[in-house]
């Protein structure tokens, strides 16, 4: 099942489960055009299936909308309802990688965005930080990925058009470990 490639030291194609414990889904904003007001997800899972290739490698996740967290309550009921994040109708946020590209040194996962039930294209600046023992989970092979995009708000039907408060554009932060399954 696990076969070396060189791209990557350490790499090996399998399956592997994105650790919640160890990963951070997290996004920010522009509040008044002044500073970035920040956001990050409680609960999500997910799964990276990598390929003899990095390149024929695959990523499915699912996000737990309703765990939306910023620290503050009232705030975070607020982004619940229909005017964001619309939870009682849309309770998961999910992407599925469509293909992953390199670009010089720079990797791409390209995928559909899928939020309040609308389904967009959104391609993630990739980073791989390396494959190695995880001595917090019985030395499991684990792989670490950084990743980002930015998306318009709007696209996804999030927040009031034309809103002075936020920024129209949201930038999405993943700081992913995965461990290789048996």
């Amino acid at each position: 099942m696990s076969a070396p490639t060189t791209e990557i030291p350490g790499y090996v194609a399998g399956t592997w489960q994105i650790d919640p414990v160890h990963s951070e889904v997290g996004y920010s904003l522009k509040h008044l055009g002044l500073a970035r007001s920040r956001g990050r997800f409680l609960a999500f899972s997910g799964q990276v299936v990598t390929g003899e290739s990095i390149l024929d490698s695959s990523v499915t996740a699912e996000i737990d909308a309703a765990s939306v967290s910023t620290g503050v309550t009232p705030r975070d009921e607020h982004i619940r309802t229909a005017e964001y994040f619309d939870v009682a109708n849309h309770p998961k946020i999910t992407f599925r990688s469509t293909g992953i590209r390199r670009e010089g040194e720079d990797y791409f996962i390209d995928g559909e965005l899928t939020w309040r039930g609308v389904t967009k294209p959104v391609s993630l600046t990739a980073e791989f930080n390396g494959v190695g023992p995880n001595p917090a989970n019985d030395n499991a092979t684990t792989l670490g990925v950084s990743a980002e995009a930015t998306i318009a708000r709007r696209d996804f039907g999030i927040g009031p058009e034309g809103n002075g408060f936020l920024g129209e554009k949201v930038k999405i932060t993943l700081e992913i470990e995965a461990a290789l399954q048996a």
